[in-house]
């Protein structure tokens, strides 16, 4: 499983469980969707490398690459950008839905929209600009 196929499976994912949210009145199918990508982000047991591992039997491409420094003493070009999207994507949930919900409503649904979208484009506009940033 490509990480562009599960940002359609997970965008797709979102969507039925705000509404669902929504229609039952429960957060708790957002709060364990959000618990499955915060501990995505935390352990880096991504649910693509997983399914890529048990599918083929060998780590994926990502896994084998190796950091290069060149000298530079840089924190962030050991921590992927992948990674660093789920704690994003928890934190802008969770503030929208949680802490400010008359004010950003819609967040959630965009983020939903937008992982969509980059699934079917394969052009996620936050790990591009966190691979900018200097995310791996």
């Amino acid at each position: 499983m490509s990480e562009r196929f599960f940002r359609l499976i997970s965008g797709v994912a979102l969507w039925i469980v705000l509404l669902l949210s929504i229609l039952y009145q429960n957060d708790i199918f957002l709060i364990a969707y959000c618990l499955i990508f915060l501990l995505e982000g935390i352990t880096n047991w991504r649910i693509p490398v997983i399914i890529t591992r048990i599918r083929y039997g060998s780590p994926s491409q990502s896994d084998l690459s190796t950091v290069n420094l060149q000298g530079k003493q840089n924190i962030l070009a050991t921590f992927e950008a992948e990674r660093m999207m789920r704690f994003t994507m928890v934190l802008f949930i969770f503030l929208s839905y949680f802490v400010f919900p008359d004010a950003l409503w819609f967040f959630p649904w965009y983020i939903a929209g937008m992982m969509i979208v980059s699934g079917i484009t394969s052009i996620c506009p936050m790990v591009m600009f966190l691979r900018w940033v200097g995310f791996r």
